[in-house]
């Protein structure tokens, strides 16, 4: 599917096993080494559960960016399960592939992401769990119409660089915006 979302067009197509080995090899260093994913197996079979989708700005061509949809983009900590059980929200989370950091992607990435989730769940808000020391990621939501619901820390697990496993408590954010509306973007 073709999604239009700012300056740039994206092509979605759902993950192939091709596609989750390359996002379970992206590496990012410093504070955003928390979203690097494990390089095994189970990782990538946690890509293929048909709710995570590629994103490529060239038909067919390498995957560039990600988005997954429902359980697997919402956290499994009993104490948000309240926050969870509302379904007029569907849960969100986004990845780009860590050298297209930082070169203006990211409003696009989210926009196509949205209009994505919108085909699929016309009637619904968005729910997105983000760092609050990501400030890219805090500034694209914000421009999108993303409030915060609700804000928690949480101890992370995650690969380093290096491939060693470390833990770290982290502040976290729930941010919610209503139903997508093709061009209604908030603008800075």
């Amino acid at each position: 599917m073709k999604l239009t979302a700012g300056e740039s067009s994206f092509y979605s197509r759902r993950m192939t096993k091709a596609d989750a080995a390359a996002v379970c090899r992206w590496r990012y260093g410093g504070r955003q080494e928390i979203y690097n994913t494990e390089d095994t197996p189970e990782s990538v079979r946690s890509f293929l559960d048909g709710w995570h989708f590629a994103l490529s700005r060239r038909f067919g061509g390498e995957i560039e960016a990600f988005v997954c949809f429902g359980e697997s983009a919402a956290l499994p900590l009993p104490e948000l399960a309240h926050i969870y059980r509302d379904e007029s929200f569907t849960d969100m989370a986004l990845g780009l592939r860590p050298e297209l950091c930082g070169k203006g992607l990211g409003q696009s990435v989210a926009a196509a992401a949205m209009e994505l989730a919108n085909s699929f769940f016309p009637d619904d808000g968005f729910r997105v769990t983000v760092a609050k020391d990501n400030a890219p990621a805090q500034r694209i939501y914000r421009a999108l119409g993303f409030e915060t619901l609700a804000s928690f820390s949480a101890e992370v697990i995650y690969p380093d660089s290096g491939g060693n496993i470390r833990t770290r408590m982290t502040d976290m954010e729930i941010l919610t915006a209503a139903p997508y509306r093709r061009g209604a973007q908030k603008k800075n």
